[in-house]
């Protein structure tokens, strides 16, 4: 193999390791995403004993760590609201955070150990038939990620570090992200109201059913949910991060694009539920946070980036 063959084989090595890298961050990011839709405020479950609640009041009856045990018992559960407007808070904030792979060294240690209170929670449910492993694994998936400072492979930390013309190219990405996820949210919110409480899933909610009809287990994968008035401005807000990426005199609408998702995360976030309306017709009450999450993410990448982008810019240069 000549030196020129090698160099070649080597350079896409390490760009497949990158994708895989950087492919596993998101797929971290969409996991805590896909987990907040249940978490309700502001009793997070305690009211009716369901939700966050529930697995946290077993802890005093089924977990096998003393410490951890005395701390729910004397901490947590006295305050249980408080510690439920937390853990929206942090998921959200790892969940936005991992999507788009920013400061991912600390977020994922962080991720790491907020792992492990649930894995300590959750393990010995009594309600639940949970696998172990799957916490463990959990809890080693955030360590690779810090280990491989996965934030530099498909993430804004590498981006953000390359220059101008890195930034904007990943500024059309995000922006083309958001136009697909709202042209897939316009699509799925077509049965709902255009602007409300009700909202349609963009994700999975899959069932099987039993002999007697009903649903025995259902496999979700609840990331975002839309009406048509919030599928139409992530599309909008989109195209702006799209137009702002053309340019750095366009650089302010990609800033404009980047505000819009950041209002409207915050928006959503105070709205706290939306009503989610299943193919079924049932309807369900869920967290807003993963919106919440998703649009917080467009949010950061558009500023982030159009801010690099502009002041990588040479004056007199129109990009």
């Amino acid at each position: 193999m000549t030196t020129a063959m090698r160099q070649r084989v080597s350079g896409l090595d390490e760009r497949t390791s990158g994708w895989v890298i950087g492919g596993a961050r998101i797929l971290a990011g969409l996991l805590w995403l896909a987990n907040l839709h249940w978490k309700l405020p502001p009793a997070f479950g305690e009211d009716n004993g369901g939700g966050l609640f529930k697995y946290s009041e077993s802890v005093t009856r089924n977990s096998p760590f003393a410490p951890f045990t005395w701390v729910s018992e004397e901490l947590i559960l006295p305050n249980f609201r408080f510690f439920g407007w937390v853990t929206l808070v942090v998921e959200v904030l790892l969940a936005m955070l991992l999507l788009v792979g920013y400061r991912t060294r600390i977020v994922a240690l962080i991720g790491a150990a907020w792992s492990v209170p649930i894995l300590l929670s959750v393990i010995y449910y009594d309600g639940a038939d949970e696998w172990s492993w799957s916490y463990l694994m959990m809890i080693g998936l955030h360590l690779l990620l810090f280990a491989t400072d996965a934030g530099r492979h498909l993430g804004l930390d590498g981006v953000l570090a390359r220059g101008g013309d890195a930034a904007r190219r990943a500024l059309t990405i995000v922006g083309s992200v958001a136009i697909v996820i709202g042209v897939l949210g316009l699509f799925v919110a077509r049965s709902v109201s255009f602007a409300g409480s009700e909202a349609a899933l963009l994700g999975s909610d899959a069932g099987f059913a039993n002999s007697d009809g009903g649903i025995t287990r259902r496999w979700e994968l609840k990331f975002v949910f839309f009406n048509p008035l919030w599928a139409l401005l992530t599309i909008l807000l989109g195209v702006l991060l799209v137009i702002g990426a053309r340019g750095s005199r366009m650089a302010r609408l990609a800033l404009a694009g980047g505000a819009g998702f950041g209002v409207i995360a915050v928006v959503v976030f105070i709205t706290q539920t939306f009503d989610y309306l299943r193919n079924d017709g049932e309807v369900r009450v869920v967290s807003t946070a993963s919106n919440a999450a998703l649009w917080g993410a467009f949010a950061l990448a558009g500023v982030l980036l159009a801010r690099r982008s502009s002041a990588a810019a040479v004056p007199g240069s129109d990009g």
